[in-house]
């Protein structure tokens, strides 16, 4: 054979046999991956050992398996979406179910309470079916766009479109060249995987805008999943089931929450994710936590109401013990003659003493003349006299305080009108003047803001009460008017304010209290009753001896034997006789005979310790009724004015007893004031010490401890005008 020959056989019939060969039959075929969530494999093959037509045969085969598997994978694909979309669908069914169900059994309570969240619930039913409504309609909308989407891509990759179709025509080239070409197409068509595949991220992240992080991640770990195939598909499912696991974990935990009333509660539409979430089981805990403050509110008035019922339940048996201990406490024996003289003293113009053993006279007039009698002796003669002087006196009681208020002739007596305290021009002063010492007066001992004056053998305590009508606060001012006369005025908080005007002896003319505009007066003495030129004198000398024309028991109540009386009604009687004139406030303390013809309620619950002005709450608390009534009265009379009177045993001196009977008859006074809200300007004290004793001994006597009360107000200012 020839070169030519021989060259034909080794070159050219080669290459025309390449040339003439299919271009799928290589001569050899590396084994690769092409797509792996399409699970294709090019097997390798050898022209050497297979024949073209079991190589057509193979290839033919290969491409069946390739579409068999990317129809069993697109179908599993399938199957997983609609089973997600289902279980998705069922769980908004449900909670559609559990929310209609918690409208209906919140709509059937109705109460007031549980308005307010029925009203939240029906907005949050509003956003979460109305509001929610737009936005599940959106996301569900975005979820069908991305898996409509992913389908056309799917199809792209499996049908040969222009991404997928580029790799192809350059696989094709690739096979033909051989392992070493099909390496760069090969990274090429990667990158365009890769490319392609962040894009569709990057969509659905734009597209899941509106989506809470919960829904997110399983979108994301599904679009992983069918990437991945169905072999990898499985920890993918895996992974979104323990996410929704732990979704509903932590919505769990914030209902609980929520329900504990925390401040989310309160602020439900803060992120509307998780209402779309929660829906209305947000709103039935927020109604649980609005029905237990509810509960909690009722079981507070509850506890109130109980313990409202204790206190009066025990105001009531520390009423009834102290009715029983008065039942139980000792008493003076009764003098029988006494009680029948006691019961009409007007048949009688003798003395009147208490219907008691050793009971000292009746009227505090008659105990001043026996004790300037001094001696037995003379005691009894001027009982003999005032005995003589009565039989002259004609005993009328008046059946109110006008009728009271007549002249020695029986006539009504009428004053012009006033004019307002608080009228005249004054000069203010910088502060409380030093009053004058009245003329011929012998000073005592002094204490505090009380002195001891002795006039004609007459021994008194004197006292200023502008601190006590300073306890409830207020600024104090003064100023000096015409005459030596000064003017005080204590403005309290709410447009009250206390007027008094006083001589310059600081005996007090006037006061009123004014209420805005409204003045109520106090104490008044008109110019024609008034009489300056006399400090101290008693004005009683002037009169007879007073003849009682009631029965004892109608004059005095004794609060430790007459606890079941009538105190209002009692405090609201007229005097006993006529008066006279309108006396000043200092001619009713230091005159017995002034003084007798109100009627007086002794206080004798008040059981003082020797030497001692204290009261205790449980001694306060007999003063209740007797305060009621005086609360009565000033309901009825805002200007009823009342003496409160202090005194003591014979036990001590003189003087010291004074000042202690007069601590008491204050600190009386401020009980009834601080504890039972009596205005202090509508009491007045004054102590007596030892002058006007109950039972007749020089020994302690516990009835001679006492405080008593009185009406003046008929004696202190004019009361025509008042009916």
């Amino acid at each position: 054979m020839g070169n030519r020959t021989k060259l034909l056989a080794t070159v050219a019939l080669p290459i025309a046999s390449m040339l003439l060969q299919p271009a799928y039959a290589a001569p050899y075929r590396a084994m690769q991956t092409v797509g792996n969530e399409q699970g294709v494999i090019l097997v390798q093959s050898n022209d050497g050992d297979l024949s073209e037509e079991e190589q057509r045969k193979l290839r033919r085969q290969q491409r069946q398996q390739q579409e068999q598997q990317g129809g069993q994978q697109q179908e599993r694909k399938k199957n997983r979406e609609q089973a997600q979309d289902g279980e998705q669908k069922s769980d908004r069914e449900k909670a559609r179910e559990e929310r209609r169900k918690q409208r209906e059994a919140q709509q059937g309570g109705g109460n007031e309470e549980q308005g307010k969240p029925n009203r939240e619930r029906k907005q949050a039913g509003q956003q979460g079916d109305g509001q929610n409504r737009p936005a599940q309609k959106e996301q569900q909308s975005d979820r069908e766009k991305a898996r409509e989407e992913r389908r056309k891509q799917r199809e792209a990759q499996q049908g040969g479109n222009e991404e997928q179709g580029k790799p192809n025509r350059e696989r094709k080239p690739a096979e033909q060249q051989g392992d070493g070409q099909n390496r760069p197409a090969q990274k090429e068509q990667q990158s365009d995987r890769e490319k392609a595949r962040e894009e569709r991220r990057k969509q659905r992240e734009a597209q899941q805008g509106g989506a809470n992080e919960e829904q997110g991640k399983p979108n994301r770990d599904r679009n992983q999943a069918e990437q991945q195939g169905d072999g990898q598909n499985r920890p993918a499912q895996k992974e979104q089931q323990s996410d929704r696991e732990k979704a509903r974990e932590e919505r769990r935990k914030q209902r609980e929450a929520q329900q504990g009333g925390n401040e989310e509660q309160g602020r439900p539409n803060r992120d509307r994710n998780q209402a779309e979430q929660q829906g209305d089981r947000k709103d039935a805990g927020q109604n649980r936590g609005a029905q237990d403050r509810n509960q909690a509110d009722r079981e507070q008035s509850d506890r109130e109401k109980a313990r409202e019922e204790r206190r009066k339940k025990a105001e009531a048996d520390r009423d009834r013990r102290t009715s029983e201990d008065n039942r139980e406490r000792p008493r003076r024996e009764r003098d029988p003659e006494r009680e029948r003289i006691a019961r009409d003293p007007s048949r009688t113009t003798e003395t009147i003493d208490l219907p008691v053993v050793g009971g000292a006279a009746v009227l505090d007039s008659d105990k001043d003349a026996d004790r300037r009698a001094g001696s037995r002796e003379s005691r009894e003669e001027s009982r003999r006299k005032r005995q003589e002087e009565r039989r002259n006196v004609n005993v009328r009681v008046p059946r109110s305080d006008a009728d009271a208020q007549v002249d020695r002739d029986g006539n009504r007596r009428s004053y012009e009108r006033r004019e307002a305290i608080d009228r005249e021009r004054g000069e203010r002063r910088d502060r409380r003047p030093n009053y004058r010492d009245p003329d011929n007066v012998r000073i005592g001992r002094r204490e505090d803001n009380r002195v001891i004056y002795n006039i004609d053998n007459r021994t008194f305590v004197r006292h200023y009460d502008s601190d006590r009508l300073s306890r409830r606060g207020g600024d104090t001012y003064y100023e000096t008017l015409r005459g030596g006369r000064v003017r005080e005025t204590i403005e309290r908080p709410g447009g009250v304010r206390v007027v008094t005007i006083r001589n310059e002896y600081g005996t007090v003319i006037q006061r009123s209290r004014f209420v805005g505009d409204r003045e109520y007066v106090l104490y008044y003495v008109p110019e024609v009753d008034y009489v300056d030129d006399r400090p101290f004198y008693d004005p009683g000398l002037d009169l007879p001896p007073m003849r009682l024309g009631i029965p004892v028991d109608e004059y005095i109540i004794d609060t430790s034997s007459d606890y079941d009386r009538d105190y209002r009604a009692f405090l609201d009687l007229p005097p006993v006789e006529p008066v006279e004139r309108v006396y000043t406030l200092d001619e009713v303390k230091y005159s017995a005979r002034i003084r007798d013809k109100v009627r007086r309620i002794d206080l004798d619950t008040i059981t003082f310790a020797t030497g001692s002005a204290d009261i205790s709450m449980e001694q306060a608390s007999t003063l209740r009724r007797v305060a009621d009534a005086i609360n009565d009265l000033l309901d009825q009379d805002p200007s009823e004015t009342f003496l409160i009177e202090g005194h003591t045993d014979a036990v001590g001196s003189d003087e010291s007893n004074l000042i202690l009977s007069d601590e008491r008859a204050e600190s009386v006074a401020n009980v009834l004031t601080d504890v039972y809200d009596i205005p202090p300007e509508n009491l007045s004290t004054q102590g007596y010490g030892e002058r006007y004793l109950k039972v007749t001994t020089d020994g302690p006597e516990q009835l001679n401890r006492r405080v008593t009360i009185r009406r003046v107000t008929p004696l202190v200012k004019p009361v025509a005008s008042a009916e």
